[in-house]
């Protein structure tokens, strides 16, 4: 090849390159071009926070570039929600936050944003299955279909306790008292801690929580489990509660990240890249197994789709549950 030839081909493929760097949105090349603020719908010190903070230290050193996290607890998410929600669709305001997205319309009769038309659900950062367990000494029970029975063989006599109205805990105690036929009382206690010390303690006879909450009273035979939403790796010879015959129960406990409708996708799909990258670390796998969650970062499709499925399936549960905005 002459050296004129090679020269030509050389700047045809640089001008190439040129053309298609131009051809990205310029939001894609230029971001973050400022300090992100994470927006946590939860207070410091929680799993959520702690997900957002991991997330902070190693996108930082990643771009060079602040991000901060703005804890903004209460009135079930809507708080960090509606002030996302408002936020301009830049990728430069991220919400960090549960569940509690799609189930706060069911809780409210005015929200002052739509999850729906004004979040965009960008991907999961780590979550959990919900287990239900008893007091051994508090039944017979070792295994659901044992317990329930027991429960209707005693009417008005058991117990279960969840972290508050509303809360997963409490709506999976309806949906299983509607499926099975049986009459569970709820008793709200503030957060998980209280709950499994609750069940510890003989308050109540079952409740339903976390694996990691209850984890050191598990090898003690303090407490029993009996079922899990979902196959779970820390309990894999658990039973679900589907594959007992109790369906509807197979939600997800998680944690994802939402930024404001119109945000460009370039910039959605790189968060979500970034997330699932961040989630590959060992020393971040290790510590989310630490806390019994499991890793996120899937798909930025696959995630929007199980956001929407889920509000579906809370909004069905919860008017079941006779739960009616306030």
């Amino acid at each position: 090849m002459s050296t004129s030839r090679r020269h030509w081909l050389r700047a045809a493929l640089l001008m190439t390159g040129l053309a298609s760097a131009w051809a990205l949105p310029a939001s894609a090349q230029t971001y973050p071009s400022k300090t992100v603020r994470m927006v946590v719908s939860f207070a410091p010190g929680g799993v959520g926070d702690f997900l957002a903070r991991t997330l902070q230290q190693r996108l930082q050193e990643k771009y060079g570039q602040s991000f901060i996290v703005d804890n903004r607890a209460g009135a079930s998410g809507t708080i960090g929600a509606a002030e996302v929600a408002r936020a301009a669709p830049d990728g430069h305001t991220i919400l960090v936050t549960n569940q509690l997205i799609v189930q706060a319309p069911n809780l409210f009769v005015k929200l002052p944003y739509d999850p729906v038309r004004d979040l965009t659900p960008v991907t999961d950062m780590g979550g959990a299955p919900l287990i239900l367990a008893v007091n051994p000494t508090k039944t017979q029970a070792t295994t659901l279909a044992e317990f329930v029975s027991e429960v209707k063989s005693k009417p008005r006599t058991f117990s279960y306790a969840s972290v508050g109205m509303g809360s997963m805990g409490h709506l999976y105690g309806a949906q299983l008292n509607d499926i099975a036929g049986i009459d569970l009382m709820h008793v709200p206690y503030k957060g998980s801690s209280p709950v499994v010390m609750a069940l510890v303690g003989g308050e109540v006879q079952s409740a339903f929580s976390d694996y990691a909450t209850m984890k050191p009273y598990l090898d003690s035979g303090k407490l029993r489990l009996l079922a899990v939403s979902k196959p779970y790796a820390p309990t894999p010879q658990l039973p679900t509660f589907a594959s007992l015959g109790y369906q509807g129960l197979e939600s997800y406990s998680w944690i994802g990240m939402f930024v404001p409708a119109k945000t460009p996708r370039a910039i959605v799909q790189q968060l979500a890249a970034d997330v699932a990258w961040v989630a590959r670390m060992p020393e971040v796998q290790a510590k989310l197994a630490e806390l019994g969650l499991e890793t996120g970062g899937m798909p930025q499709a696959q995630f929007a789709n199980m956001v929407a499925a889920d509000a579906v399936r809370w909004a069905a549960i919860m008017k079941k549950a006779g739960i009616k905005p306030e």
